[in-house]
């Protein structure tokens, strides 16, 4: 039986296509309604609803309501992170338990794979707190290009 875990879920992956969708089309005064968002990311309509709601929350995305309301990015794509979009659609990034806290290892103080995980659970936090929106889009767009100067 082959079990995979993924660190990052769904809910992660559709909260960064939507903010992929919005940092390329919309604009503050021109905000996407959700009805696109789902339709052209793919993102179950109540999935996508609960996300935006996280997104909006932590002051990452805004919404207007009303005739042509919709949703906007609320910061610039290079302050959005996908340690903060993890952090906020699916909560912190945590290895083990024990790494938060030594009184839930009952092996501590002499565990021998607990300095391991942490430097582990460092090297991905940074990691994931060096990949910003706008350095995904620039990839996407990287990547495209390269394919499109490819074809025939």
């Amino acid at each position: 039986m082959n079990k995979q875990v993924h660190l990052i879920k769904a809910d992660t992956d559709y909260a960064m296509r939507m903010l992929v969708y919005m940092a390329l089309n919309g604009k503050a005064e021109q905000p996407i309604s959700a009805a696109t968002l789902v339709e052209t990311q793919k993102v179950p309509m109540d999935f996508a609803y609960k996300i935006l709601q996280k997104l909006c929350k932590v002051k990452m995305v805004k919404s207007s309501t009303g005739p042509g309301g919709g949703f906007a990015l609320a910061k610039d794509s290079r302050q959005i992170t996908l340690l903060e979009v993890m952090e906020t659609v699916q909560g912190p990034l945590v290895i083990r338990p024990c790494l938060l806290d030594d009184d839930a290892c009952p092996a501590q103080p002499s565990c021998p794979v607990s300095a391991r995980l942490r430097k582990l659970q460092k090297i991905l936090h940074e990691s994931m707190k060096n990949i910003t929106l706008a350095g995904i889009i620039r990839a996407k767009q990287g990547s495209s290009s390269k394919a499109a100067r490819s074809s025939p």
